[in-house]
Formats: structure tokens, sequence, C-alpha cells
């Protein structure tokens, strides 16, 4: 007998038709994915609390491989891919998943599964660093779609990180209505590189780790209990912009905006060919990176788009560290938009100065208004595409 996760979902006659029916509307839409995995059943428990059962798909979850390593650009496409391919099909069906996020997708090898724990239903509003801005409204398709977005920029280690970036900037756009839908961004996905397996080895802490996401996932702005090490670190959009460490972006995806031939070129291969991004667009990309770091709690991420050893890189240092140890963490830190102007530059260094507007975010206990900042950045033209040497004071 396949292994099942339950989960009681909450008490209600309305829940118990309501959970019945996402359950059959899952079932057809594996019918048109196998990577969807569907409930095997939805009861009653002696307590009353409406139940279902998951079956648990063979491998690891995205969160326990992340928690080991960074994936490679293939092996982000063959998540990406297969991830968008599911929401497709949940979509099709009139269903939104509602938590994309590293916690629901198993991987072993080129398999991938996408799992769906009803969380939909109830009063969950997704996992912070994944959830779309309008998550709190509802569960969306053109949430899932931001939600991947942010899922491959987690998993992206240094080298991919720039190229993901890049690729995903359609599906986090602000604008819920200027996403791709799930079907188109497979298909350009598909197009962007070859994929290739995810190192994941079969491990049975997978489905305690799958568990345990049905916890992470936040319910409501009461129940979230972030921990938090100020360090020297002010709580504000500025605060955020001020230890910028920057990577160079490459062109955004020309399949997502429907061209043809979307092989993007990473940092290194734009290098080679002569063709460095111009400051600007660097500047824009690596402000959008260094945010999903952020969001994302991802230290390692946010250290690899540093220039080793520069001024920008040391005053990370302690910021990652504590990122990594979990005593530092935003909880709903999205960038809204972005604008870069090139102040001056010469062949190998350039100065841009760089306005963000980002949304309201939570830090521990303290909720952190979301407003407009500019800092102008030190750029440096190196091996990997321009880097940020050093933050300027403002004039």
């Amino acid at each position: 007998m396949a292994t099942e996760l339950e989960r009681g979902l909450g008490r209600g006659d309305g829940l118990l038709m309501s959970a019945t029916a996402r359950a059959a509307a899952l079932e057809r839409a594996h019918e048109r994915c196998s990577a969807v995995i569907a409930p095997s059943r939805v009861w009653i428990r002696p307590d009353a609390v409406v139940a279902v059962a998951v079956p648990v798909a063979p491998g690891a979850s995205l969160a326990e491989v992340r928690a080991g390593r960074a994936l490679s650009v293939g092996e982000c496409l063959t998540v990406g891919v297969a991830v968008a391919d599911a929401l497709a099909a949940l979509h099709a069906e009139r269903l939104a998943h509602g938590d994309i996020s590293a916690a629901n997708v198993m991987v072993s090898g080129r398999k991938v599964a996408l799992v769906d724990t009803m969380g939909a239903l109830g009063e969950e509003r997704g996992t912070p660093g994944f959830a779309a801005p309008e998550r709190a409204a509802g569960a969306s398709p053109a949430g899932d779609v931001f939600a991947l977005g942010m899922l491959l920029r987690f998993l992206a280690d240094a080298q991919a990180l720039p190229v993901i970036v890049a690729w995903t900037a359609p599906l986090v756009a602000a604008d819920p209505e200027s996403r791709p839908s799930a079907a188109h961004a497979a298909a350009a996905l598909a197009r962007c590189a070859p994929t290739a397996p995810v190192r994941a080895p079969e491990s049975p802490v997978a489905a305690a780790m799958r568990a345990g996401a049905v916890e992470r996932t936040t319910a409501t702005r009461r129940d979230r209990g972030w921990r938090a090490q100020k360090l020297s670190l002010r709580l504000a959009p500025l605060a955020l912009l001020a230890v910028f460490a920057a990577i160079s972006g490459p062109s955004l995806l020309p399949a997502m905006a429907g061209g043809t031939n979307p092989r993007a070129q990473s940092a290194v291969e734009v290098e080679a060919a002569g063709a460095p991004a111009a400051p600007d667009m660097a500047a824009r990309e690596l402000v959008r990176a260094r945010i999903a770091a952020l969001a994302a709690g991802d230290g390692a991420a946010l250290l690899a788009v540093s220039a080793p050893g520069s001024p920008s890189a040391q005053s990370d240092a302690a910021t990652a560290k504590a990122l990594t140890s979990g005593t530092l963490a935003f909880e709903g830190l999205v960038m809204m938009r972005a604008a870069a102007t090139t102040v001056e530059s010469t062949p190998s260094s350039a100065v841009v100065e760089v306005t963000t507007t980002l949304s309201d975010y939570r830090v521990g206990q303290e909720d952190v208004l979301g407003g407009t900042a500019t800092a102008k950045l030190e750029l440096v033209l190196t091996p990997r595409g321009w880097l940020v040497e050093r933050v300027l004071p403002q004039s």
C-alpha cells in the first residue's frame, strides 16, 4: 500500500463538500498531467474533522534538496517545466494551487510531483517568500505563476541565479494580469536550455518535511512567528538598498514575450561574446535578485551576488549568516518595481542610480511599511559580469 500523508482541514458539511469536489477536480487534473498528485480520499474523522489523505510521492521534497545544495540551470528548468505543466492542468480544471513552495514539490531525477494539500480551501495564505503579493485575497492562477518564479529563484545556485532571475522576470511581475499563463511559462521554459535530472536521493524524511510545511504555511498574520536579529540593519526600504551586492543580468526571456529562439546567455557567456549587459539593466536585475534572496531567506544566494572582497560583500556577510541560521527573515517582501539610470560609466566601471518600490513586509514582530528608496551603486565589470563594488553616499 502506498504511503499517505493525512491532513485535517477543519469542520463543517460545507467544507466536506468543497474538499470532495476539489479532490475530484484534482483527479481530473492528474489525468491531464501525471505530475499532479491528487488526494486518494476525503472523509470525516470521529472528531468531526474533515480529513484528506495524499499519496506520498517518491523522492525528496525541494525543501530537503535545497537544504543541502542549490540547483543548476538544467535542474531548475526540470522543476520549472514540470511544475508549470502541472499548474496548467490545475488551472484547466478551474483550480488554483495556492501554495507553490519548496515543501510541496517532490523530485526524483527527472520526475517531479506537485502535491496539493487542500490548503486553498482554508484560511492559508501561502508560504512567505513564495506567495504573490495578492495572495491574501485568495489563491489564483496568476498567483501560482508568481510563486513558481520565486521557487525557481530560491532553488538556483550562484551560477544559475542571474539567468534564472532574467527568465522568471515575467512570472513575478507586480501586475498579475501581465504574468504569462502556466501553459505559456511551461512552453517558454522548455525552450530556454537543456534540462537535467535533479540529484535528490530517496529519503524517508521527505514526508515528514512536507508534513512540517503544513505548519509553516501562513494562515493569518497573528500566527506568524519569524525570529529576527536586527544586526545593524535598519528596517526600512532604504536599508535594504544600502547594502547591495550585484550580479549582471542577461536580457529578459524572449519566449515569455512571445519571441522565438529564447536561448538566453549567462553573465559569463555575455562577457565571452564581448557584449556585457548595459549597466542600468544589470543594476535593475541585481536588485531583483537581492530582494528575492532576502525574501527567500537564502544567505548563499545573497553572498553569491556580491563582488568577492568588496565593501558590499563585507557588509553582506552578517546578513547572510543571519538568513542562513533563520535568525533574520523577511516576510511578505516583494519588489513592486525598479528603475535604474546610469550616471557615469567607463568600459570597466559604472555608477548607477537605482530606485525601487517595495511592498509592506514583516521582520520578527515588526511590521515595516513599504515605500520607494534610491541608492547609488558603483559597479565594476569582472569576468563574471557587472558586480557592485560599493554603495555610494547620496549627494
